[in-house]
């Protein structure tokens, strides 16, 4: 059987080729033999009846759904063509009798006996219309000649019939099996439809049709099936069925009209290229009968059923009771289960569900995308265990119309977990991407400088959190002081995700630092550990470094200078002072004049870079104003700041002075601050010396935000601290709008000559 149907396919695909073929072949003829005899023809009318015969064949062979039909509708088709272009251009040839034969051959291979019989009968209705009528049917030759030809026409048409006639005997039979087929699907209560490779319906039981709203099968023949399947959730089966339709089976769960349905879905490509079979059984009536036994046995999922009054009902899943780690769930109020998971709001918000549930009016699919119990995060109010479940409702009617919602509980603990570590993965990886993008932007000097000094914060760290004879509060601001200073330098270097790190790390020795009386031990070990995980992100910066390296081909080891500690230390300050200006908006420009070498090669390098990078960023912060207000002062638009290092006449100092020509120190701000953090007295609030020492006092601040680059507190602390330790001095003046100095002296006795 599919054998023959092979052949039948193949044979009608030579027949649909042969049709259109033998259309350009007349065509070209027409055209050929008329200018060769020089024939006045009107060429537009011709053109015009070549296209329209060309598109009738066409759309005949693509839309036929009964293929034996084309036994007629095709050759009949192009014996119209064939005499209309004949008669209305004038063109008579002796080919008409031939071209008739050929008509008969391309009915015969459609393989329909009566078909071809009726159109051997009209096509020799219509050549004897003609020859009565005198139409030079073939050409300029006698009549005689004409008559025989038509003779030998019929007799071909008759030997061409007997054939078909053998080959229609099979057909035939296939047609009563087909008879069969549809009587089957007429009275068939399965779901039953047979599709083409197009997806296009073929046939469709009944009930099927009735599906898509059609009550006549043959209606939706050449319909794309998931066209006959109402609403989403089926739209959606439908459409995986036909992505694997070559060996489907599945069970479908939907809700149609309200009502939960069940369907057992299966498809089979038929042998030989015959299209697939989809069967679709209904299987709702047996899940309804079985739904109180399904719901006692062990499945991994829980099942309920509540009344309009949200009453958990006496027959659900036993693992529902392991689920909410709950027994004895008759009876209970499912909203009062749920409670300590939801907020009051949220609760109000569920019951105002379960009643748009009840009311069966609402649209499924719209009531499943605002299911507010899509992901709860459940809470047992008696163990305080945590769960997360997936929550699905849908109305069933049980004795005397008494509508109850059923719902269906998955337990996705494991999947949201995953899915969050999933994430906390992806986000980990785009955080080593990002840090490597950053680091390939730093010059392999200015990040060396920046391991060297993050490495000597770290140990100094850990000495003071060894420190037994520093009070908790103390090392608290030593430790505060180290982890802005890596801050600083990990910002500015554009270290951001490194950065970003530190300064939540600094947020919460800042919270500790300000809490009252001691601090608990178990805040303190939190802390610890916290710094240990920064400080292992600085291997990670090695290894990186490593592999960069090697990608480079190695990286040579030449010996630091004076010059290119120098280097270094003002590529630093001037970054500081472009990355600052730039996040605030600010134009400033960073100027180094008067920078000895030997200053920096024999003095304290560390302390230096860390004192000089905090006040540039307080003068680029608090000091250099914004264009707009600079504008408004009469200044330039860009502010200045300057920098000098070099030795004292005798040898003996290293003096440092940074100016910036900003607004100044607001000494009344300073004195109200102060005042309210008890550092000052009343009546020294106008003492400009007291209260320069009060802004370099822990945590003192004039900002009123905080941010990445100030407004803790901790710059000038950090700044004091780091001159008191290398016994250097610092004197500060300002003028209101003219801009603060910075004076610092260092001394170079009892010091080591440098300090790597």
């Amino acid at each position: 059987m599919a054998i023959k149907r092979t052949e039948s396919t193949r044979l009608r695909s030579i027949a649909n080729f042969s049709a259109i073929a033998i259309v350009i072949f007349l065509s070209a003829a027409f055209v050929f033999e008329t200018l060769m005899a020089e024939i006045k023809v009107n060429y537009s009318v011709a053109g015009l009846v070549m296209i329209i015969t060309l598109l009738i064949i066409t759309a005949i062979i693509r839309n036929s759904i009964n293929h034996f039909k084309m036994a007629f509708n095709v050759p009949f088709v192009l014996l119209l063509f064939y005499t209309a272009l004949m008669m209305l251009c004038g063109w008579y040839n002796s080919h008409y009798m031939l071209i008739s034969i050929f008509l008969i051959a391309i009915s015969c291979i459609y393989s329909n006996f009566n078909r071809t019989l009726t159109f051997i009968i009209v096509q020799n209705i219509i050549i004897a219309f003609l020859f009565i009528r005198g139409t030079p049917i073939g050409g300029e030759v006698p009549m005689l000649t004409v008559l025989i030809n038509w003779v030998i026409c019929i007799f071909s048409g008759i030997i061409m019939l007997l054939l078909t006639r053998a080959a229609t005997v099979i057909l035939n039979k296939a047609l009563e099996h087909q008879n069969s087929f549809m009587d089957l699907l007429a009275s068939t209560e399965n779901f039953v439809a047979m599709i083409d490779e197009r997806n296009e319906v073929v046939y469709a039981s009944k009930t099927l049709s009735e599906l898509g709203n059609t009550t006549e099968p043959t209606l939706v023949q050449g319909r794309p099936l998931i066209d006959l399947f109402p609403g989403r959730s089926l739209k959606i089966h439908a459409g995986k069925l036909l992505k694997e339709k070559d060996d489907y089976a599945e069970d479908w769960e939907f809700s149609l009209n309200g009502q939960k349905r069940f369907f057992k879905a299966a498809s089979h490509s038929l042998p030989g290229g015959g299209g697939t079979l989809i069967s679709l059984y209904d299987m709702t009536h047996l899940a309804e009968r079985d739904e109180i036994a399904v719901m006692k046995d062990s499945m991994r999922i829980g099942l309920f059923f509540m009344d309009k009054n949200f009453i958990i009902q006496d027959h659900y899943s036993r693992y529902l009771e392991e689920m909410l780690s709950d027994t004895k769930l008759f009876g209970k109020v499912f909203t009062d289960v749920i409670s300590d998971s939801v907020n009051l709001s949220e609760l109000e918000a569920i019951k105002d569900y379960f009643k748009m549930i009840l009311e069966r009016t609402y649209d499924q699919d719209m009531l499943e995308e605002i299911n507010p119990l899509n992901e709860l995060h459940y809470v047992n109010r008696a163990t305080g265990e945590k769960k997360v479940f997936q929550f699905a409702f849908a109305t069933v009617e049980r004795g005397r119309g008494e509508v109850f919602i059923l719902v269906t509980v998955y337990d996705i603990t494991t999947r949201v977990e995953l899915q969050q570590r999933l994430a906390e993965e992806e986000a980990r990886r785009q955080e080593e991407m990002q840090a490597v993008f950053e680091l390939i932007q730093v010059e392999p000097d200015v990040f060396s400088d920046f391991m060297s000094d993050m490495e000597h914060e770290f140990e100094s760290i850990d000495k003071i959190l060894k420190n037994e004879s520093l009070s908790a509060h103390d090392a608290l601001v030593k430790v505060y002081q180290s982890v802005h200073a890596i801050k600083s330098n990990a910002v500015i270097l554009g270290l951001n995700v490194f950065g970003n790190k530190v300064h939540n790390l600094e947020s919460k020795i800042k919270k500790l630092r300000e809490m009252q009386g001691e601090v608990p031990f178990g805040e303190m070990l939190n802390l610890t550990m916290e710094i240990e995980k920064i400080s292992q992100e600085k291997e990670g910066f090695r290894s990186i470094i490593d592999k960069l390296q090697s990608y480079a081909g190695g990286a040579k080891k030449v010996e630091t200078t004076g010059s290119d500690r120098q280097k270094v230390m003002i590529d630093s300050l001037t970054k500081t002072t472009t990355r600052v200006a730039a996040d605030l908006e600010k134009k400033i420009k960073f100027i180094a004049e008067e920078i000895d070498t030997e200053a920096i090669e024999r003095g304290p390098r560390r302390e230096m870079k860390e004192i000089l990078m905090q006040l540039i960023r307080n003068s680029a912060v608090h000091g250099v104003e914004t264009p707009k207000e600079r504008k408004a002062k009469g200044k330039k638009e860009t502010g200045i700041i300057k920098l000098s290092i070099k030795l004292s006449e005798d040898r003996k100092n290293i003096i440092m002075k940074l100016t910036d020509d900003g607004k100044g120190l607001d000494y009344k701000k300073i004195a109200e601050r102060a005042l309210s953090r008890k550092l000052i007295k009343k009546e020294d609030a106008e003492n400009k010396d007291i209260l320069m020492k009060a802004i370099f006092s822990p945590g003192f601040s004039t900002a009123e935000t905080e941010g990445i680059h100030g407004g803790r507190g901790i710059g000038l602390n950090l700044v004091r601290d780091r001159l008191k330790e290398i016994r250097g001095t610092v004197k500060l003046r300002s003028e209101d709008n003219k801009g603060t100095l910075f004076f610092m002296s260092i001394p170079l006795k009892d010091r080591r000559k440098r300090q790597s």
